[in-house]
């Protein structure tokens, strides 16, 4: 019984749908050779991170670069519905957390604002988070890396994304009050398969700060977002659990949907 070998995933923004061959020599060069230690006639597989998944063979590797001779490339598209996910900034250790996580779950986009409550006033530094969610796609041999995008508030985000997206869509808010207030509301599964076959295009995830939401931006996420509220369940939960638990179920019914056409 043979075992079968590891084929790793190095990332490149060179790759299309007619490239023949491929030359690595930026960070991605240090990652495969120095990290991975890839040799001459190792399989490898290259995604450009927007939907090209490349695979061939190393011809050449050595310190200064990489050469692949690529034998297929196809374009993955994109499942529907997208699952985007709205994120009040976190402290900065944690929202490194939840980007990676979300990216290698499979986030369509991350859109993050900052709230009034934030528990950072850092500025979001939007490059490394790129690298964060490029580096969980390569971990997740994905075709995709999450879309990021940020804000300095609610408001603007409202203005600048919300009120100029014309795709039909269903916001869920994760919103913990449920548990200290005695209401009941709504499991997230429940409102995703009552408004799948409504054609809906995206599933967003509201997702609030640690200190949650001021009284104020829960008026305006009730009066201008259209949210829907969902309940994760009996416990409040830290923003990488909540994230990942709302993705998760999203994520999970979406895929099997999927399976089913």
């Amino acid at each position: 019984m043979s075992i079968q070998k590891q084929t790793w995933t190095l990332i490149s923004n060179n790759i299309n749908e007619n490239s023949k061959y491929l030359i690595i020599n930026d960070n991605e060069h240090h990652y495969g050779y120095n990290v991975l230690r890839i040799k001459e006639r190792n399989s490898i597989q290259v995604t450009n991170c927007r939907g090209v998944i490349a695979e061939g063979i190393i011809t050449s590797a050595n310190k200064k670069e990489l050469v692949i001779d690529i034998h297929s490339v196809k374009r993955i598209e994109k499942t529907k519905p997208e699952i985007n996910l709205w994120l009040a900034m976190p402290k900065p250790t944690t929202l490194d957390e939840v980007i990676a996580n979300s990216s290698e779950m499979g986030a369509n986009q991350i859109h993050i604002f900052k709230s009034e409550k934030a528990a950072s006033k850092a500025p979001i530094k939007l490059e490394k988070l790129i690298q964060l969610s490029n580096e969980a796609t390569r971990i997740s041999k994905s075709a995709y890396s999450s879309e990021i995008f940020c804000y300095d508030s609610l408001d603007n985000f409202y203005k600048e994304y919300v009120s100029k997206s014309n795709s039909k869509k269903i916001i869920l808010f994760c919103d913990e009050s449920h548990i200290y207030e005695g209401k009941i509301t709504n499991s997230i599964l429940n409102k995703i398969q009552e408004n799948y076959m409504k054609n809906i295009e995206e599933i967003c995830i509201l997702i609030g700060p640690e200190a949650s939401f001021s009284d104020n931006e829960r008026e305006f996420i009730f009066e201008k977002l259209n949210v829907i509220p969902v309940s994760l369940g009996n416990n409040i939960l830290r923003v990488p659990n909540a994230t990942a638990s709302a993705l998760g179920v999203a994520i999970s019914f979406v895929n099997d949907i999927s399976s089913r056409v």
